[in-house]
């Protein structure tokens, strides 16, 4: 496959434009430059992810014996956790308005933006391609597409408002729900298969 072509398939995979809303949901209460802040520096963590699985995470995940299942029912399981406190959020707010801490790695750069989708799709190339190269060329091409659209998305906010926003975190909460009973039953699907086999 070509760098282009590998790019693409990580924007895809990634999908940093259905996921904003989900994303700015966790940093609403931040003023715009520091949303801004944040997911930038959030999206240079999770190309740190993804560049680790690239060039670790096979090894990684023969040392520990970790298996594709794994990765996908973890990650399900993380995401339907993440999505029901969207769905069913109770608004607790310090008085200035902000959030007490703000989203540090988890679960914005992993596993929003650098998921066990995104990063079993690395491993699983890396094996086929043999040529981790292009792999991190095409990653680094599709992270400053990702980036420019995670950047650009906290005027989301600005445009559809509070209730807007409470609106459409509770209808992502259930795409995430969705997502995540999806990588459950895939992963779900590779151990019974593996089981089959054996």
């Amino acid at each position: 496959m070509s760098i282009f072509t590998l790019a693409l398939t990580f924007f895809i995979v990634t999908n940093p434009v259905g996921n904003s809303p989900a994303i700015i949901s966790l940093i609403k209460n931040y003023p715009i430059k520091d949303q801004q802040r944040i997911l930038f520096r959030e999206s240079i963590f999770s190309l740190l992810i993804a560049l680790f699985f690239l060039f670790l995470g096979e090894t990684l995940e023969t040392r520990l014996a970790i298996q594709d299942y794994a990765l996908g029912i973890s990650g399900g399981i993380l995401l339907i956790v993440i999505a029901l406190k969207m769905i069913f959020s109770v608004f607790d707010e310090p008085v200035d308005g902000k959030p007490k801490e703000e989203p540090f790695i988890v679960p914005i750069a992993s596993p929003l933006i650098s998921g066990a989708g995104l990063l079993t799709m690395i491993m699983l190339y890396s094996k086929q391609e043999n040529n981790n190269l292009n792999i991190f060329f095409a990653l680094l091409l599709a992270w400053i597409g990702i980036t420019a659209v995670l950047v650009s998305a906290p005027y989301l906010q600005v445009i559809l408002g509070k209730r807007g926003m409470a609106a459409l975190e509770q209808f992502m909460g259930m795409v995430l729900t969705l997502i995540g009973v999806e990588m459950i039953l895939k992963g779900s699907a590779l151990f019974l298969n593996i089981l089959m086999q054996n």
